[in-house]
């Protein structure tokens, strides 16, 4: 089964170039701009930060649209789904359709949540707070903030919440790193495509430094099971997993209910 499209594969350099594009506005955003509007602005710095970070993601989307325009000429079905592998997993053996390996995400998934609940990356994440101390995490960064009693009756962080999770989960992060960048990768890295690819993901996410250690064992798997079985949506299913308590959290906080 034939699911590629034949385009040069990205050198180091370009690979390296496309994620500071995307990377270097997130950490501006946390670093620069944030500072100086907290101090002047009349919104909730919780909620310009989140907006500022839906712009960022905005961005790898409108990015790698140019990029796949640039690329493929027309944006057709046929072309997208080759380049960006929007299909079924394949077999990598039997090159058939294989959706069996759509239940390999399950036990990735349960992985992943032990680690985030174990509080074993606990102890790196105040290792890096006392390093870079200028880096540690303000409060306008931590959702769970919502939790309180000015956001009751805000629905407008639903509308928000959906286009953060469409623009994290499909279009921005996942479309720009495992649809952009993993399928070019194996030119520069050969069979560890998938795990250079993990590690860009984990440190593009400067902007929280803390969370680097969790994010990259969970951003290892989502690479491996796209290369293996050519297919997009593996990391789609485990990353956007995240998604569910993000709603529910933020649900639960214009509901003023304390979960």
């Amino acid at each position: 089964m034939n699911n590629e499209i034949e385009i040069k594969q990205y050198s180091v350099g370009k690979i390296l170039g496309l994620w500071a594009l995307v990377t270097l506005p997130m950490f501006f955003i946390r670093f620069g701009l944030m500072p100086f509007l907290v101090p002047i602005v009349s919104f909730h710095p919780l909620i310009v930060f989140w907006m500022l970070m839906i712009v960022g993601m905005i961005w790898q989307f409108v990015l790698s649209v140019i990029i796949l325009k640039k690329e493929l000429g027309s944006l057709s079905w046929e072309k997208l789904k080759k380049r960006l592998w929007l299909n079924h997993p394949v077999h990598p053996k039997k090159f058939k359709v294989y959706k069996v390996a759509y239940s390999f995400t399950l036990p990735i998934i349960l992985y992943a949540f032990f680690f985030e609940n174990s509080g074993l990356f606990q102890f790196v994440g105040e290792a890096l707070n006392r390093i870079f101390p200028f880096m540690a995490p303000q409060e306008y960064t931590k959702i769970q903030n919502l939790m309180a009693p000015e956001f009751v009756g805000a629905w407008y962080l639903l509308g928000i919440a959906l286009v953060s999770c469409l623009f994290n989960y499909l279009l921005g992060e996942e479309l720009f790193f495992r649809g952009i960048l993993l399928p070019q990768m194996k030119g520069a890295f050969g069979r560890w495509d998938w795990a250079m690819n993990g590690v860009l993901f984990a440190f593009y996410h400067l902007h929280k430094i803390t969370d680097i250690p969790m994010i990259l064992i969970g951003s290892l798997f989502f690479g491996f099971l796209n290369v293996r079985y050519r297919s997009f949506w593996p990391s789609v299913i485990i990353h956007g997993v995240e998604a569910i308590p993000v709603l529910v959290g933020v649900i639960a906080a214009i509901l003023g209910i304390m979960l």
